[in-house]
């Protein structure tokens, strides 16, 4: 492509190659702006996206699936199927509990829909007198950090009282905000009450059940077998001792004589019939699983924890009881931010050496580092668009680097071409700039184009691939950028050929440049021009092969 010389002084490529103010001030706004981006961006092992979905939750305690549905998900149904937004709406009716989840539509504004949803169902006044208040969850795609494995030889309440005590430590740490016990059967009071106990006080199980909620009002209701020996009342997730309910008053009398449920019953502290079991390494265990919340590092939360354990814990702990770590998800974050490191520099090693050997050194730094302004510069974009810092994006950054190392690259060698046959310094940056501004443009643009349709998957998956299409973009552009306006001013100043190397390194990498260079003449006048004539000539003999 013809240059124009006559306008070799007009235009932004000529004025930033010409100021070298200008052009390292826009440099330095880009990596300004993206390293102060980084402590803004979220960090994480995989990304959070949104399931627009609100839960309905209603616990009605001895209710069979019949009586939850009729009295209790049909009528929540009949209100938010009629609220707008409302995609889909799913049920579930359980002995004892309700569910119900309403999917939106994608874009929808989740906390305004949450208020119109609990606004609906709080509306209803037909629910039965048993049932407990509606509860409601935006469900989301929360992620565990690390899972902790407590175990060893040691009695089931001992143990659950451990896991206890541990989440709570971890719960106070600063840098750890959501902790949760899984793996333990929940704490149950059981009541058993003789009949013939019952008779001679003129009670019956109902006056004893009465009783029970009627002094432990945040107790759920529990069910109450139909023997004529056995009362079960379940606290879950509740501190209340045996004592406590043995202390329940029956009857007055008007003497001020109690009758106390210790009295007639015999009321035993353990916990609820399940068959759920967890063994590890065939020790008893429980789960204590630490979950990153909004706006905490990933690896800031592993980090604690395991200051926590190698520190405090462990060395507390009695013998034959052990913790350990399991499913540590900051190992993923941590895997993919140094392959992205590994990768760069990697990358722009091969660039810098590549570029050393067959031009200029200085060359060859300016484009090196022309890439590490447009991967940092990206960061700023991620912040705008609030994207985090997770396996994905950085994959995306992976990706883009070996996109965007071309755009120096052909510059580059434009202006040292135009350099070498004589052009001043900075007439060969402009001039050979300009000659290839053109088709880097459009080649930039057109992978712009194939990237941007993805910015547009809809739901769940378009949350998570959303790093890829915006990093990508963002480094090209930005490449783009530093490739026509940064980098001329760059390699305004490159020597030309009448250059002689005036110091050792100089002239041992003059030298290498020259052996280099003969080599590569020499299997191009070579073998290569053989191969060339023989196809040439001989096209059957090539097909055929």
């Amino acid at each position: 492509m013809a240059v124009d010389d006559s306008t070799i002084d007009r235009g932004p490529i000529a004025y930033m190659a010409r100021n070298g103010v200008a052009a390292n001030l826009l440099m330095v706004a880009i990596l300004m702006g993206g390293l102060v981006s980084l402590t803004g961006i979220e960090q994480e092992a995989y990304p959070e996206f949104p399931f627009n979905t609100v839960e309905v939750a209603v616990s009605y305690s001895g209710a069979s699936p019949a009586e939850v549905e009729e009295s209790i998900v049909v009528k929540i149904e009949d209100r938010v199927e009629m609220l707008d937004d409302v995609k889909s709406v799913r049920s579930i009716a359980a002995p004892g509990a309700a569910s119900v989840q309403v999917e939106l539509k994608s874009g929808t504004d989740m906390a305004r829909a949450l208020d119109e949803i609990e606004s609906a169902v709080g509306a209803i006044e037909s629910f039965p007198a048993d049932a407990e208040r509606p509860r409601f969850t935006e469900m989301t795609s929360r992620q565990s950090v690390i899972r902790l494995i407590v175990h060893g030889d040691l009695s089931e309440r001992t143990l659950k009282e451990l896991a206890y005590r541990i989440r709570d430590d971890l719960a106070s740490l600063p840098d750890v905000s959501l902790v949760e016990v899984s793996g333990v059967r929940d704490y149950e009071i059981s009541i058993e009450v003789p009949a013939h106990r019952l008779r001679a006080l003129g009670l019956t199980l109902s006056d004893v059940a009465r009783a029970v909620r009627r002094d432990a009002l945040d107790l759920s209701a529990g069910t109450i077998d139909t023997g004529d020996s056995e009362v079960r009342i379940r606290s879950v997730g509740q501190r209340y001792e045996q004592q406590e309910f043995e202390d329940i008053a029956l009857i007055t009398a008007e003497d001020g004589t109690v009758v106390r449920l210790g009295d007639v019953a015999d009321v035993r502290d353990g916990f609820e019939g399940s068959n759920l079991i967890v063994r590890h390494n065939g020790q008893r265990a429980a789960f204590v699983e630490v979950s990153r919340a909004e706006n905490e590092p990933v690896d800031d939360v592993a980090a604690a924890v395991s200051s926590y354990l190698d520190e405090t814990l462990r060395p507390s702990l009695p013998l034959g009881v052990a913790v350990t770590a399991w499913n540590d998800e900051s190992e993923v974050y941590t895997d993919r931010r140094d392959l992205l490191i590994k990768n760069g520099g990697l990358g722009m090693l091969l660039v810098f050496v590549a570029l050393a050997l067959f031009l200029q050194i200085r060359l060859a730094i300016w484009v090196a580092l022309g890439i590490g302004v447009a991967g940092i510069g990206a960061l700023a974009a991620m912040l705008i668009f609030d994207l985090s810092m997770n396996s994905v994006s950085l994959f995306a950054f992976v990706l883009a680097i070996g996109i965007v190392v071309d755009d120096a690259i052909v510059v580059a060698e434009q202006v040292y071409s135009e350099r070498q046959r004589g052009a001043p310094a900075v007439v060969a940056a402009i001039r050979g700039t300009r000659r290839v501004s053109t088709p880097l443009t459009f080649a930039i643009l057109t992978s712009v184009a194939a990237f941007s349709p993805v910015l547009f998957l809809p739901g769940g998956m378009g949350a998570v691939m959303a790093p890829v299409p915006i990093v990508l973009i963002a480094m090209l552009l930005l490449s783009l950028v530093e490739s026509l306006f940064i980098l001329p001013n760059h390699l305004s100043h490159l020597p030309g050929a009448e250059w002689t190397p005036t110091n050792p390194v100089d002239r041992l990498l003059s030298r290498i440049q020259e052996g280099i260079s003969g080599a590569l003449a020499r299997f191009v006048e070579g073998p290569l021009d053989k191969a060339l004539h023989f196809a040439t000539t001989q096209p059957l003999v090539v097909v055929s092969g």
